[in-house]
């Protein structure tokens, strides 16, 4: 239903055809986004628990819980020991006050994405792939 909505707002001025095959690409935009995005946070992942990865340098703020842990651990599935805190802390997602693959990843789903979601949904395709977004996901 919601895809047919769309479809009629873009049917003023172009096919139903047309409609569809540029709401299918960006659909297709959006998942490969979705696994660049899943393939990166797992890289630094595995960076950080392999001992590899920058740790959060001390001379800069802690997160919300006061501690220095690695900032992309989310939720209870990131948490203890391994990931730098305790059982039951939490990280925050955050650009600034963080390593630089941390950041980076930030980066790539606060902006990156967004540039694609955005680029697609307005058939602005130079912000979807060479500009911004997926050329910055690749990166």
């Amino acid at each position: 239903e919601k895809r047919d909505t769309w479809v009629s707002v873009c049917d003023d001025f172009h096919s139903p055809r047309f409609a569809r095959e540029n709401l299918q690409a960006m659909d297709e935009a959006c998942k490969d986004a979705g696994l660049k995005y899943t393939e990166t946070f797992k890289v630094a992942e595995n960076l950080m628990l392999d001992g590899m990865g920058e740790p959060m340098p001390k001379d800069l703020h802690p997160d919300w819980s006061g501690q220095h842990i690695w900032s992309l651990k989310i939720g209870a599935y990131h948490d203890g020991p391994k990931y730098g805190g305790k059982k039951g802390e939490s990280g925050e997602f955050r650009m600034s006050n963080c390593s630089d693959i941390e950041r980076v990843c930030f980066e790539s789903v606060g902006y990156w994405m967004t540039y694609i979601f955005k680029g697609m949904a307005h058939g602005s395709w130079n912000d979807a792939t060479y500009c911004d977004g997926s050329f910055g996901m690749d990166r």
